[in-house]
């Protein structure tokens, strides 16, 4: 396939996935008013609003930094290790946040049944294999990278 026909099949892909999405939007919006009070449904737009604030205002902003951060921090990782990184971060910051949001929940509520699952427990377990599924891949990435442009240890291709 040549590249102006790549081109094309992308940009064909990325219109008719965004009229998918905006029909489904406009389908999902026409059915809030039949299944929703006024108040819920005033609740519900609050929230969204906020979401995106948080979203704009903090999670954009922070992830930016962080990004930032690395690169002026002179990080030596190749930019495919880097995005690896910064994705791992990103990821155990919004399930922090979430875990946060369910614990508050946990302590709040009124019957034993509800939110019965240990959430710290499980952060902390989820924290360790995503910063050892991180560390093993951007290992592999800078290994392979390494190899494939040559350099790394000179011992490697001197004969004895």
């Amino acid at each position: 396939m040549n590249p102006s026909a790549a081109r094309n099949w992308v940009t064909a892909t990325r219109i008719v996935l965004g009229l998918a999405g905006i029909g489904l939007i406009g389908y999902g919006l026409l059915g809030l008013p039949t299944q929703l009070s006024p108040t819920q449904l005033v609740g519900l737009l609050t929230w969204m609003a906020l979401a995106v604030l948080l979203h704009d205002g903090v999670i954009v902003p922070l992830s930016t930094l962080t990004g930032a951060g690395l690169t002026r921090a002179g990080s030596r990782l190749r930019p495919v290790s880097a995005a690896v990184l910064r994705g791992a971060l990103m990821t155990g910051a919004v399930v922090s946040v979430i875990a946060g949001i369910l614990l508050k929940a946990q302590t709040e509520s009124r019957t034993i049944s509800a939110l019965e699952g240990d959430y710290a427990g499980n952060l902390v377990v989820f924290w360790a294999v995503l910063t050892i599924g991180a560390a093993v891949t951007i290992f592999t990435l800078e290994r392979t990278g390494r190899a494939r442009s040559g350099t790394g240890d000179s011992r490697q291709n001197v004969r004895p």
